[in-house]
């Protein structure tokens, strides 16, 4: 346990209303960040992630900090005997003393003496708090016990994080995005979208890097690339979509991640064949049959109908861009290219030379010096 104070005046919270229950961490921070008076008397944040517990725990910090009441903070982390001196502590304060943050990590272990069938015979049926006492427990788990709920009854509020559903991750977007007060342009929000874990903490602890590590508050999809998606590991579908965008500079930054033995070409030549049959279909439906086909048929003949609105908007986009980069000669040379690299990595394994011959026969892609200039 550990404790820290401050000699100033802290916020009353007498008249504390709040709902039981938000939807999440964005929707806590949106309902309560403008009022700070509002924040919770009993607040469990229901989350495996620790870092959704962080934000929260200092926007506690910050209410008490706002204000010139003498206070102290004190800090559970489920160590032995912990339990009853929060008991002790928590339920017995007279009305002349200093406001308390009490702060609860780990609280499964916690508060397991008071559930189910380890709870202790002193476990209480309720436990209330004075109105100048605050605690904020990390419940690290996926969900949280009516039992443990109806023990502090009324004055308990939570949120849990869990997945966001795929009809209201953009919404969630804008409003992380707002609260982080940054702007991500079209392009780089749907790549968001498509690759970022859908989860509150997720959103907001991937825009907030976005916005430290380049100290501005409009990003394209270059930016998000650099930041958040850049690894130490050979990316195959990286490396394919820096392919598709004839972005040689990426490409070979990528491509010198690449480890003899331990990445594969041909999961790359897979892909890469499994984005080239997209673009095929994708040309012949431009041509033949834009105007003739649904966009739901065009989806589904494109393999792409299972896929999230925003993740098949992202495709149509870029295979229209692509569609008037790669000309039919090129997309013809390229099935050559893997049917020869997979006949070759077949009879002589991915040994140095093949590599060798891989990224060369990239090289003449990218830079065709010695190639016939050809037009559809």
């Amino acid at each position: 346990m550990t404790t820290c104070g401050n000699p100033f005046r802290m916020i009353s919270v007498a008249d504390t209303k709040v709902s039981n229950s938000y939807d999440n961490l964005i929707d806590f921070l949106h309902k309560t960040k403008p009022n700070l008076e509002t924040l919770p008397q009993i607040l469990f944040v229901v989350s495996q992630d620790s870092y959704e517990f962080g934000v929260v725990s200092d926007l506690y910090k910050a209410a008490y900090k706002k204000s010139a009441d003498p206070y102290e903070i004190v800090v559970f982390v489920a160590e032995p005997g912990d339990l009853e001196n929060f008991q002790n502590e928590a339920g017995n304060l007279d009305m002349f003393a200093a406001q308390k943050l009490f702060i609860i990590k780990s609280g499964v272990t916690f508060f397991k003496p008071w559930l189910g069938k380890t709870k202790s015979k002193t476990s209480p049926k309720s436990f209330s708090v004075p109105e100048t006492v605050r605690i904020l427990i990390h419940y690290d788990h996926w969900d949280l016990p009516k039992e443990l709920i109806s023990i502090f009854r009324d004055k308990v509020s939570h949120f849990k994080s869990s997945k966001i559903f795929p009809d209201k991750r953009k919404e969630a977007f804008l409003r992380a995005a707002k609260e982080v007060e940054i702007k991500l342009d079209d392009e780089a929000e749907e790549e968001f979208l498509l690759k970022v874990n859908p989860s509150a903490g997720a959103y907001l602890k991937n825009l907030e890097k976005l916005k430290l590590y380049l100290g501005k508050k409009s990003f394209n999809l270059a930016d998000l690339k650099e930041v958040l998606f850049q690894s130490s590991e050979f990316s195959s579908s990286e490396i394919v979509d820096y392919f598709f965008e004839k972005d040689y500079g990426r490409f070979s930054r990528e491509f010198s991640k690449f480890k003899i033995g331990k990445d594969s070409l041909l999961i790359f030549l897979s892909l890469v064949k499994d984005h080239l049959d997209k673009l095929r279909i994708y040309k012949i439906i431009l041509r033949m049959y834009d105007k003739v086909l649904s966009e739901k048929e065009q989806s589904d003949l494109l393999g792409i109908g299972a896929y999230s609105p925003a993740r098949k908007n992202h495709t149509f986009k870029r295979l229209k861009k692509e569609s008037s980069t790669f000309n039919d000669m090129e997309i013809k040379e390229l099935y050559e290219f893997l049917l020869e690299m997979n006949q070759k990595i077949k009879t002589g394994s991915e040994k140095e030379e093949t590599v060798y011959y891989f990224f060369r026969k990239m090289e003449d892609f990218f830079h065709p010096r010695n190639r016939t200039v050809r037009t559809r």
